[in-house]
This record gives C-alpha cells, sequence and structure tokens, in this order.
C-alpha cells in the first residue's frame, strides 16, 4: 500500500486522505492520544510518508483545524446569505450559535474539546494558520476596510471566545447569545472599535 501514495504526484489528495483517516482516531483515542504510528496505520500510509506532509503533530493538527473549521463554516452558512439590506447583528448571532452547536454534535469535533484536550486546543486557537484563515475568510467579510493585522486580531479574539465557550460551556444558549453579543459582536461589527 505504501507504493499507492509514493506513486502519487497530488500532495494535496494524499493530505486530504490523512486528515480524513484520522478523523475516526480522535473520537476512539482522543485528541491528545493518536500518535503519528497510528495516523500511519489509519491512512494506510509508512511514517515517513506521513511526515512528508506533516512534520510533527502540531502540523497535522493545525491542518485538521484548519480544514474542519472550513467546511464548518460552509456546513453552517451555506444556505444562508449574509443580509447584505439588513443589520446582520442577529444574523451574525444565530450563525455563531449553530457554530456553537454543530461543533458539539460532530464526534470528531467535539472530542477536541473535552478537559484532557485543553493544552492542544489552547495552542491551536493562537495557531497562525487557523486565525490568519479566520481573519481572511471571515473578519474582513464584516470589517472590510480593517487592516490585515488588525483583521488578524480580531480573528484571534474571535477564536478564543468560540474556543472558551466550547471548552467551558455556560448555563445554556441563551447565556453563550449573550456573551456573543457583548462581546464578540461589537469587535465584528462595530467601526468604532479601536484596534491597534
Amino acid at each position: 500500500m505504501t507504493g499507492d501514495w509514493l506513486a502519487r504526484d497530488r500532495a494535496e489528495l494524499a493530505a486530504e486522505r490523512i486528515l480524513d483517516a484520522v478523523r475516526e482516531l480522535f473520537i476512539d483515542k482522543g485528541v491528545a492520544g493518536v500518535g503519528m504510528a497510528e495516523v500511519a496505520d489509519a491512512a494506510g500510509c509508512s511514517r515517513a510518508t506521513l511526515y512528508r506532509y506533516f512534520e510533527n503533530r502540531q502540523a497535522l493538527y493545525v491542518a485538521f483545524a484548519g480544514r474542519e473549521a472550513r467546511q464548518l463554516a460552509q456546513r453552517v452558512w451555506r444556505d444562508r446569505p449574509f443580509p447584505v439590506h439588513a443589520p446582520p447583528a442577529e444574523w451574525l448571532l444565530d450563525m455563531l450559535t449553530e457554530l456553537l452547536a454543530e461543533v458539539r454534535k460532530t464526534p470528531y469535533l467535539a472530542v477536541w474539546f473535552e478537559p484532557s484536550n485543553a493544552g492542544i486546543v489552547a495552542q491551536l486557537a493562537d495557531s497562525p494558520g487557523v486565525v490568519d484563515a479566520l481573519a481572511a475568510n471571515f473578519v474582513v467579510g464584516f470589517r472590510p476596510g480593517l487592516p490585515a493585522p488588525a483583521a488578524r486580531r480580531v480573528g484571534q479574539w474571535v477564536v478564543r471566545a468560540m474556543v472558551s465557550l466550547l471548552t467551558l460551556p455556560g448555563a445554556g444558549e441563551d447565556e453563550e447569545r449573550a456573551m456573543l453579543r457583548n462581546f464578540v459582536l461589537p469587535f465584528l461589527l462595530d467601526g468604532r472599535t479601536v484596534i491597534d
């Protein structure tokens, strides 16, 4: 089976195959319990091949989290275009709330926010690969005039707020919506918010 991997000339396809294989491992063993040897076995490749695509577990985690975040956003927002002529606050609040719910009901995502994985999630929340993608594809949609460094900082804040709610859930959806409304939406929507 290793020869099949070596014959492939499309790195993206191979990386996607590895990321697909790791989903079940995260469900079965938890994120912290998955080693690179197990990932290689699950993907049907050698460890040398695995390391060709992902230099270490952190790189694998960043790639997985980035891909899953993009796919999650596409699933949630696919049928709900941004309201061009209406205030976006309630729409955005609904979308952020739905993102939280979707993560919690998706087993290979929910496992990331169990207490045993808190350190891994904290590192990923501050990872440039995840935050930059969020800033580029999400924040600038709400604050188009925001310079790239400021959009990155807003993206970091949104990621940290969402990770906090997933790791330490509130008393319920109403409390979470209130926290999002009071502490996240102003940074996304209010042009008067100063970001140095």
